[in-house]
């Protein structure tokens, strides 16, 4: 199975030139708008969703497709397939760790092994108080996945969406797992700077974002 994933490219015309629309995370740095694709829906209807969850933004429209990565995992890497908590034991029946993961998080996964209720995948996940400078691990979990509950392709789209409401240069919503998001607007033009890996994503379209 493979899992899609969409990164909103939102612009504006502004005086000074074309601006992005970037937002800050208060633990996981500056960041593009984007994530998971439900089952059953398009990379359309996910791309402006998403940029809406995000920046709150609702007068948004797809200007073009920019492209696709076919595959982002990197080897060790897979994604999960459907919502699931990480288990203490290779057995569903063991001490779930406290979160709950979404459908589309990325986890480094070591060694399987056939426990008495199905194939599991040794799981590493870490959640830093900041990036792209930590200076603190907040959570670190050690575990195990059912292998069902994990995909090993994940195909990002590219998509540019435009703007057509009046906003401030900064503003605030409340994001997911209790967090503030804080949208802003970035000129273009030098590169704005934004944190690993997604930077390479900007990278990959940045000059058709320009022209």
């Amino acid at each position: 199975m493979t899992i899609h994933k969409v990164t909103a490219f939102i612009t504006r015309e502004h005086p000074q030139g074309r601006q992005l629309l970037l937002f800050q995370h208060p633990q996981a740095g500056v960041q593009i708008p984007a994530g998971t694709v439900d089952e059953g829906e398009g990379w359309e209807t996910a791309v402006v969703r998403e940029a809406h969850e995000e920046t709150g933004l609702t007068q948004l429209t797809i200007h073009r497709y920019l492209g696709q990565v076919e595959n982002e995992l990197a080897a060790g890497e897979a994604i999960l397939n459907q919502d699931s908590h990480i288990f203490s034991q290779p057995n569903t029946d063991s001490i779930p760790f406290a979160p709950l993961f979404t459908r589309g998080m990325t986890f480094e996964v070591g060694d399987a092994v056939e426990g008495w209720n199905g194939r599991f995948h040794h799981v590493t996940y870490l959640e830093y108080d900041q990036l792209p400078n930590p200076t603190k691990i907040m959570l670190h979990i050690d575990g195990w996945l059912p292998e069902e509950c994990l995909s090993w392709r994940k195909t990002r789209h590219y998509v540019h969406l435009h703007c057509h409401e009046e906003t401030a240069a900064r503003w605030t919503l409340p994001g997911d797992r209790d967090h503030t998001f804080a949208p802003f607007w970035a000129d273009l033009q030098p590169k704005p700077a934004i944190v690993h890996p997604q930077n390479r994503w900007l990278d990959d379209v940045y000059d058709q974002l320009i022209r």
